[in-house]
């Protein structure tokens, strides 16, 4: 009975290790601005493109995600993941301060590629500056 004590014990301190293909998955971000002239544009919806740096045109129907930005035109993607990612951002809002009718959209696109080994923790920070 003793012995079947150990070896329980045992096995639940040396037959536990840690799967080593189960690593931490960090935290990649991506930090985006859109800006119009250095001008933040609220409610500016961001369409993004993984795996490509070619800007694909404006039909909105060839990205696979959508977000909107918040009023200071920030917004955060933390579903990067980890590994070599070539990523295209496309943005396209109103300048309130530049178009009172708010009828004339700017518009504009930026590419990034990020870099990141298993586990590795990584913000990058991208502008996406918009135009008529």
């Amino acid at each position: 009975m003793r012995y079947s004590f150990v070896f329980i014990l045992m096995l639940a301190l040396f037959g536990c290790k840690p799967d080593p293909d189960q690593v931490d998955a960090g935290r990649v971000r991506l930090l985006v601005t859109v800006s119009h002239h250095n001008i933040p544009i609220p409610n500016a919806v961001v369409f993004r493109k993984n795996g490509t740096l070619e800007f694909p045109g404006q039909d909105t129907s060839l990205y696979e995600k959508r977000y909107v930005t918040d009023e200071q035109g920030k917004l955060i993607l933390d579903d990067i993941g980890n590994g070599a990612k070539k990523i295209l951002l496309y943005a396209t809002g109103i300048d309130p301060t530049w178009d009172t009718t708010q009828q004339t959209p700017v518009w504009g696109y930026q590419y990034t590629t990020i870099e990141t080994r298993i586990g590795e923790s990584k913000d990058v920070v991208m502008v996406i500056p918009v135009s008529e």
